[in-house]
């Protein structure tokens, strides 16, 4: 770039030399080259031999003076300006023509231009075009800096395609042809530019680029064609290419003819798919009107009545433009019933029709009588026509169920009754004098549909409830898959003073059983203190559960931080000796505590516990009296039956409750090898005897209490998962609804049985992971949102 940049030639006079060395430096853009990264041999060697090259530039010699030495007065003076564009670059030239009074003729290059092809492909036709405006622009800047006056300008290209475009109105093009046809057109005409064959462009070297050595001798470039050296030019070349109707840049034949006739009326409700809104709608076919007017009256040549566009328009105009949008539908959606109605003898042969009743008695429309009024609209005849009401109320307008005619009068209804229920929405509607055909389902599927309704009321997401995880439901040693969480605070005395103390609880995912620790405060610290106690009194922990709270976050955090900087192979190999795994976390999603449904339910257990204790020891609580009251409180929940108790029966079993297995826990993770029998009850080896306990509980717990897993008590039926791209609203119970967020969901998380419940959300600002049942979905990209049962 440096060595590109280098070179002053504000007039492009090498241009062509320049546009070899900027053709390498693109490519290495193409490529990916960072500033210091080394390049290909291949490039290396195309680069040095330019670089070698342009020093040849140093014997180049221009005369500062366009008008030779022995030139005589000059008679006339001319521009011509030659463009030309390829695959590899693009570029014109401009030559001064001067002629004296005894018939000599000297041509000079004025002025070049070249530039590389942009990376992004366009097509040749349309370069040929962009170099035709550049030579517009260069007789612009010329005419204003060279001291002659009436000077004569001509334009060459070697596309005729070009030429095509340039002497076509610029109406018939896309945007790009036709910005540029005008730009051309606003400076030139189409007389003034010709075509000229590609061997004598001296724009050619400009496109393709040339050596030093070969510039410096070529008289095609520095002095332009053979023909600019004779005294009379040929006669111009101007045939062009006249472009085709296959041409991609030009328009396609359409037109927008809004008339009464049947024949027409498909292409008008085509056109009004386009709108979105029933009074925008009216208020361009208005507009149309009156257009169609002003040319029907300047065809015939009669004195127009018709408003201009910007004068407002009045209710009569909408309201008839309003009919006749509503005339359209009617007959595109009941032709038959419209033709019955006309003429009496209008149904075809073989139909059954009711009698005085023209219509067929399977049409949707037989039991409202329906008639066709002044205005050719089709109304509901019914029977309350001796009612003192308003003809729109007695003979309201028919309109199909589906349409999208009947989709924007429900919606401007919809919006006119604050986004209200389907009573409210459909009284609106009947009162404005419509009657839609399934009305009620119509409206139903609308509000289901509406963005704000679901903004406003509808519930957030669900899916069926997942299978439990395998730690649930695998034997094994009480507290080796636990879960912890946080509850309190409660208020105990210390002297004078008040002090907030939290409890801890830990608990078994496969036992139920619990363990209650006390937290000084909700930072790491107390939690990992209250951590360590735990696991000292009961034993290592193979995985531990936990919600999202801070100080779980942070205690995971310093937890994986402190065991960086310890030797973790020689740890590993000294908990493999007890049959330990590395302790690890596994986070539920933020906000999502039906996640940690296991240990949530069992703080409420606690909390009744405790309310009973705190009844006799609530006024002077301290620190002592506090773990007391937890620890009472543990032995409560850990004795409560796990499985159905029968009162009846008196010889039935014990029920089975998480203390008769926390005694037996053994210092090991997993079971010992071995089978045990009942013959160990009576073995001098107690070990023995505990496991053989030990393993009866957990029999007991697979055939009483395992089994009672198996219902889901709610969430049955799945649900439509979300996808990439759903627009949500997030669930924030601390504000109210109107202030919730929107999102994106950028990722989703799929369970083992393909169901997504947690996904991850992309705000204005950052970017967040959620359960689905704290999301509210809104739009559905990619399809439609399944309609409600009507």
């Amino acid at each position: 770039m440096s060595s590109v940049s280098s070179i002053f030639d504000p007039l492009g006079l090498v241009a062509p030399v320049l546009l070899v060395g900027k053709r390498i430096l693109q490519t290495l853009c193409r490529d990916g080259y960072a500033w210091d990264d080394p390049i290909s041999e291949e490039i290396r060697s195309e680069w040095e031999k330019w670089r070698n090259d342009i020093l040849h530039l140093a014997s180049l010699n221009i005369p500062r003076c366009y008008k030779p030495e022995k030139f005589d007065v000059i008679k006339s003076a001319e521009l011509h300006h030659f463009s030309d564009a390829s695959t590899e670059g693009y570029g014109q030239c401009s030559y001064l023509r001067l002629i004296d009074d005894k018939g000599g003729v000297c041509t000079t290059l004025v002025m070049g231009k070249s530039r590389v092809t942009p990376s992004k492909p366009v097509t040749i036709p349309r370069l040929e075009l962009t170099l035709a405006v550049i030579s517009v622009k260069v007789s612009t800047f010329l005419m204003k800096e060279l001291e002659y006056s009436d000077v004569t300008q001509f334009y060459y290209t070697d596309s005729r395609v070009v030429l095509g475009y340039i002497a076509n109105d610029s109406k018939r093009f896309h945007i790009f042809v036709a910005n540029r046809v005008q730009k051309i057109r606003d400076h030139t005409t189409p007389e003034d530019w010709r075509h000229v064959d590609t061997k004598t462009n001296p724009a050619d070297a400009a496109s393709r680029g040339l050596s030093a050595e070969s510039l410096i001798k070529s008289k095609l470039w520095w002095s332009g064609p053979g023909f600019l050296q004779e005294r009379e030019t040929p006669p111009p070349d101007t045939e062009y290419m006249e472009p085709s109707s296959n041409d991609p840049e030009v328009k396609k034949a359409s037109a927008f003819n809004v008339h009464t006739e049947a024949s027409n009326y498909p292409s008008m409700l085509e056109r009004f798919q386009s709108y979105s809104n029933w009074f925008r709608l009216k208020r361009a076919v208005a507009l149309c009107q009156r257009y169609m007017k002003k040319l029907r009256d300047r065809c015939f040549k009669t004195a127009t009545t018709a408003p201009d566009a910007n004068t407002p328009l009045t209710v009569d105009e909408l309201q008839h433009e309003e009919r006749l949008i509503l005339r359209l539908t009617q007959e595109e959606a009941f032709p038959k019933e419209i033709r019955a109605l006309s003429k009496p003898d209008g149904l075809p042969n073989g139909e059954q029709q009711g009698p005085g009743n023209p219509l067929n008695k399977s049409s949707p429309l037989y039991m409202l009588d329906p008639v066709i009024d002044e205005t050719k609209l089709l109304r509901v005849g019914g029977r309350i026509k001796q009612a003192k009401a308003p003809k729109e109320i007695k003979h309201p307008i028919l309109l199909p169920r589906h349409g999208h005619v009947t989709d924007l009068v429900i919606e401007h209804y919809h919006v006119q009754s604050c986004h209200s229920g389907r009573g409210m929405t459909l009284n609106s509607i009947r009162q404005a004098g419509f009657w839609i055909l399934g009305a009620r389902s119509a409206v139903t599927s609308h509000i289901w549909k509406c963005v704000t309704c679901r903004k406003l009321r509808r519930a957030p997401c669900g899916q069926k409830m997942a299978e439990l995880p395998k730690d649930r439901l695998d034997p094994s040693a009480p507290f080796t898959y636990s879960a912890v969480d946080y509850f309190g605070p409660f208020m105990i005395k210390e002297g004078r003073k008040e002090l907030k103390r939290w409890g801890v609880i830990f608990t078994c995912m496969a036992s139920r059983a619990v363990h209650i620790e006390t937290a000084n405060s909700l930072n790491t610290d107390s939690f990992l203190n209250a951590y360590r106690r735990f696991t000292c009194r009961r034993g290592p922990v193979r995985q531990l559960r936990s919600d999202r709270g801070t100080n779980f976050i942070g205690g995971k955090n310093e937890l994986d931080a402190a065991l960086a900087e310890m030797d973790q192979p020689k740890i590993s190999q000294e908990l493999l000796k007890d049959s330990c795994d590395w302790v690890t976390f596994n986070m539920n999603v933020p906000t999502a505590s039906h996640m940690g449904g296991t240990w949530e339910r069992l703080i409420r257990s606690i909390r009744q516990a405790l309310s009973t204790l705190l009844q006799k020891h609530g006024q002077q609580l301290d620190d002592e009296l506090l773990r007391t009251l937890m620890t009472e409180a543990e032995a409560i929940v850990n004795s409560r039956p796990l499985t159905y108790v029968d009162m009846v029966a008196p010889d039935s079993e014990e029920p089975l409750t998480p203390s008769q297995l926390l005694t037996l826990k053994s210092k090991v993770v997993l079971p010992p090898p071995g089978v045990f029998i009942q013959q160990d009850l009576y073995c001098r080896r107690r070990w023995r005897r505990v496991q053989y306990l030990a393993n009866q509980f957990w029999s007991r717990w697979k055939t009483e209490y395992l089994s009672t897993l198996q219902e889901r008590k709610k969430w049955q039926k799945a649900q439509q998962n979300l996808e990439i791209g759903n627009i949500v609203m997030m669930v924030d119970d601390s504000t109210p609804r109107c202030q919730w967020q929107l999102a994106r969901v950028v990722e989703t998380y799929p369970s083992s049985d393909g169901h997504i419940r947690k996904v991850k959300l992309q705000t204005g600002r950052s970017v967040f992971e959620r359960p689905i049942h704290k999301v509210v979905l809104l739009l559905d990209q990619g399809r439609p949102d399944e309609e409600p049962n009507a």
